[in-house]
């Protein structure tokens, strides 16, 4: 079952920035619960870690999320921060390193000390990766959601997301690989719409969230909504701003709702119950458990 979309091509046009050349958005299937893994099963293993994904993988989760920065030598890193002081103790800006010298920084430790009932000696060697090493390492075994952090003002983030899907075979020349379930091998998401919209305009053919950080609960004038209809399959917002109002209203634009980030098995259910789409959570685990219920 796939949403009905209203035809917002002429809207497009008027509010600028993504031409009616370029399409409609994809639909998402309505039809199941998407266990996204938040930086791979990250309650369990080093964040945007292989083995985190890995463990993911292994636990069933629909998606798993990679959260991609720019390097100095205009490559993609998977890491959610732009300073590496959290996680590896060091000051550098991601952007002032080249993705070799990343790869050479170990960063396991932090998880270790934040767990000491599951650390492992294994996971101090754990070091960053770049798109490039998770697309190589899993190829078209799992399923891909990704955010640009920071994309800028010249494309050159979504250009190299491109160039590298393209080059790993996640995308083809026309269109996304499907899994077999239906489900497409790649999803992108960003806070910033003018990077969405260039995406839309190059690959209209891959499904696009765009996120949004509310103070109060989840709101969306309808404006804005017929907008979004127009470049977005759906949107993600944080858990402490979904209510059941607005998932109706996305769904009515045919609009999917993911809502981040999710642990406790109690609120899962509850939004399992509310309608919502899909939830980010560092427990792949549990999500997929209490979806398969339904």
């Amino acid at each position: 079952m796939i949403r009905n979309m209203f035809g917002w091509l002429a809207i497009l046009s008027i509010f600028s920035g993504c031409s009616a050349d370029a399409g409609d958005p994809v639909l998402l299937p309505d039809d199941r619960f998407l266990t996204i893994a938040h930086r791979g099963a990250s309650a369990y293993r080093p964040e945007h870690s292989i083995p985190a994904y890995l463990l993911a993988d292994e636990m069933g989760a629909d998606y798993i999320e990679l959260d991609l920065q720019m390097t100095r030598d205009g490559q993609l890193a998977v890491i959610h921060d732009n300073r590496l002081d959290r996680l590896a103790g060091m000051p550098e800006r991601v952007r002032d390193l080249t993705l070799d010298e990343m790869r050479r920084i170990p960063y396991g430790n932090h998880f270790n000390e934040e767990n000491p009932g599951i650390a492992d000696p294994d996971f101090a060697g754990v070091t960053f990766s770049g798109l490039s090493d998770v697309l190589s390492r899993f190829g078209n075994t799992a399923n891909y959601y990704i955010e640009l952090k920071d994309p800028g003002k010249w494309g050159e983030m979504e250009e190299a997301v491109l160039r590298d899907l393209t080059a790993y075979g996640i995308i083809g020349e026309r269109d996304v690989e499907s899994d077999p379930e239906g489900l497409p091998r790649v999803i992108l998401q960003s806070f910033s719409e003018q990077s969405l919209i260039r995406l839309h305009e190059l690959r209209p053919d891959i499904p696009l969230i765009r996120l949004y950080s509310f103070k109060g609960e989840a709101h969306l004038s309808s404006s804005t909504v017929r907008k979004l209809a127009g470049y977005a399959s759906g949107v993600g917002i944080p858990a402490a701003s979904a209510h059941s109002d607005f998932i109706e209203k996305m769904h009515d634009a045919g609009l999917a709702v993911h809502i981040f980030t999710v642990n406790d098995e109690d609120e899962i259910q509850k939004f399992i119950d509310m309608g919502a789409d899909g939830i980010f959570t560092d427990r792949p685990d549990a999500a997929v458990r209490l979806s398969q219920r339904h």
